[in-house]
């Protein structure tokens, strides 16, 4: 249960908190600029390089142009936007709320929920926009089966990031489990309409929209 490929958004979390980003070579907006130019261009390791630096140096208002490369014909700048965007939403600025996180992400890891919602409760509290500590303590509730408030997390995750196909799929999930099958295919049908290479949410959905159409027989 909870969202899919934790792997990838486990290893972007040390990817993007590490202590050298490439921020520091293009923290410049010439260079932000550069990289949302150079997302165009027609070679794909210079659209996956100025994924890297977007990562690093982006904000908000770029992922829109980030998902875009979520369709590229190119398999590895496919592959490179997702973890790009990951990476972007993982970052958090404020040193010390980045050690709690860290730590909270440790504690999860180590099946240790509750310690990593006392981690991420700190991090709420000093940083309320930061979207991925609501979804990591989603995560934690629902390690401990705590339903409800995992859902009330990802759902203040999803007003703070409406993109978040992840937390999209951690919803269904739950959904799913309470056999309210309309929700469970409304999220999903966001979540693979923002990254059509979720492919492995296709039998899924096609399974609920059959239940869906089974019950209006």
């Amino acid at each position: 249960m909870g969202c899919v490929f934790k792997f990838l958004i486990l290893a972007s979390v040390f990817l993007s908190l590490g202590q050298s980003t490439l921020a520091e070579d293009w923290g410049s907006k010439s260079g932000r600029e550069q990289a949302l130019e150079e997302l165009k261009d027609f070679d794909p390791s210079v659209r996956r390089g100025a994924l890297a630096r977007l990562a690093e140096t982006g904000v908000d208002e770029d992922v829109p142009y980030m998902l875009r490369l979520l369709r590229d014909d190119n398999f590895s700048v496919r592959g490179m936007a997702d973890q790009a965007i990951t990476g972007l939403w993982l970052r958090l600025d404020n040193l010390s709320a980045k050690r709690l996180f860290v730590k909270a992400i440790g504690a999860l890891q180590s099946g240790q929920a509750k310690q990593a919602i006392v981690h991420l409760d700190a991090v709420i509290e000093a940083e309320p926009s930061f979207s991925e500590a609501w979804n990591k303590r989603g995560d934690a509730w629902l390690r401990l089966d705590d339903l409800d408030r995992a859902l009330a997390d990802y759902e203040v995750a999803l007003k703070l990031n409406p993109y978040h196909y992840g937390v999209m799929q951690s919803c269904a999930s739950i959904w799913m489990e309470r056999s309210q099958a309309r929700k469970a295919y409304n999220y999903l049908s966001q979540a693979i309409a923002i990254n059509p290479n979720l492919d492995h949410l296709i039998p899924v959905i096609v399974d609920l929209e059959e239940r869906l159409e089974n019950d209006r027989i």
